[in-house]
């Protein structure tokens, strides 16, 4: 089971390279076996297709990024802080990262369906990546840890998905402001608009004669 293992992680390891070199308009079933010391047959043992290496492929690293994201959201006990820590992490580590880097300057058409897919297919195609499927699980597990006292399941949810898509967005198209810039002005947003939100929820609850702000666009002045 070991050995299946290493030879998957090898083969996954060269389609990386391969990605990062020339591109995926470029990869070949070829290259990449060769790059991984394998036979062809091999190869198509694991992969049946060049879409199931790639979906494979990026599924891989953006798992990889999920989990150092969470370590620098765990290194941090303040809330806005934690929060900020694991975007400045996120934006670096999707602007650095090889693949990405080499795909989004020279073909970034190619990427948006591994990217912005959020479900898993059972045979390994695109849907397999589901990066977006990961970012929000990351991104809901530190939103529900830091602020699930504070907010109700559905609000965790939408907020998760807020934050994913945009950090999503931000890796097809990177922000001129710096990382630390873009982290600090969202997690402040995120957090203080939480719970402000939360807050007016619970005052409400509390008071329900109390009279509601008039948010239609025709209100009379």
């Amino acid at each position: 089971m070991q050995a299946e293992q290493s030879t998957r992680d090898r083969i996954l390891d060269a389609s990386v390279e391969a990605v990062s070199l020339y591109g995926l308009a470029k990869l070949s079933m070829s290259d990449v076996a060769s790059r991984a010391q394998v036979s062809r047959p091999t190869l198509y043992k694991y992969f049946a297709s060049k879409d199931e290496l790639v979906g494979a492929a990026v599924g891989r690293e953006a798992e990889v990024l999920v989990g150092r994201v969470l370590a620098a959201a765990a290194g941090h006990e303040d809330v806005t802080e934690s929060i900020r820590a694991s975007l400045v992490a996120a934006l670096e580590l999707t602007r650095e990262h090889p693949l990405l880097d080499r795909i989004i300057r020279t073909e970034p058409e190619s990427l948006l369906p591994y990217l912005t897919t959020d479900r898993v297919d059972g045979d390994g195609g695109r849907g397999g990546a589901a990066v977006l499927l990961f970012v929000r699980t990351a991104t809901e597990s530190i939103i529900r840890d830091r602020l699930g006292a504070q907010l109700d399941e559905v609000t965790v949810r939408r907020l998760a998905d807020m934050v994913a898509r945009l950090l999503v967005s931000y890796a097809i198209s990177a922000p001129d402001d710096p990382p630390e810039v873009v982290a600090s002005v969202m997690a402040r947003i995120l957090v203080d608009g939480a719970l402000s939100g939360a807050a007016s929820a619970e005052a409400s609850q509390a008071d329900p004669s109390a009279p509601q702000p008039n948010r239609s666009r025709g209100a009379a002045k």
